[in-house]
């Protein structure tokens, strides 16, 4: 069962850095989509991931993409050879990507994104205009349902700031 709300409370209160991408992004910014995981890009540096390691640990990371679902045992130094993770925890699923293509590095998505209120505490998000670029790029047809939401959104921001 996806606890998004309580997944994200805990990241932001044990500092780790992250930019919220993906469905939750989407619904920050206005948009009544419906997700079931939550995507974030993050740094992948030691420090960063051993605040994520230690506090994900009392809720039993997994890769959510092996066979079976194995616990993440790894160190965060070896950890952050990696692009991406894809983890499950008894919170939900969670994916860390380094880059958010065609936006660009983690640094690139951040150096943009926007904080506002999720849940209750202030987030980091990608800009709306990197989410409806990602979400062109995507081009499955559930990401052009919320590319054409996020313009319309986009589109109805823009009349009532003039």
């Amino acid at each position: 069962m996806q606890q998004t709300p309580e997944l994200l409370r805990l990241l932001l209160d044990a500092k780790v850095e992250f930019v919220l991408i993906g469905g939750v992004a989407a619904i920050a910014h206005g948009s009544a989509t419906f997700t079931v995981d939550c995507d974030i890009a993050a740094p992948f540096s030691e420090e960063n991931l051993a605040r994520l390691l230690a506090v994900l640990a009392p809720h039993h990371p997994r890769y959510a993409l092996a066979i079976p679902k194995r616990p993440v045992t790894e160190s965060p130094a070896e950890l952050a050879k990696n692009r991406n993770l894809y983890l499950l925890t008894d919170l939900g699923r969670l994916d860390l990507l380094s880059e958010v293509p065609p936006v660009g590095s983690y640094a690139e998505v951040a150096s943009r994104a926007v904080t506002l209120e999720v849940y209750g505490r202030p987030c980091r998000i990608i800009s709306l205009d990197d989410l409806i670029a990602v979400k062109r790029h995507l081009g499955r047809d559930k990401d052009r349902l919320v590319e054409r939401e996020l313009l319309a959104l986009r589109n109805r921001k823009k009349s009532t700031e003039h």
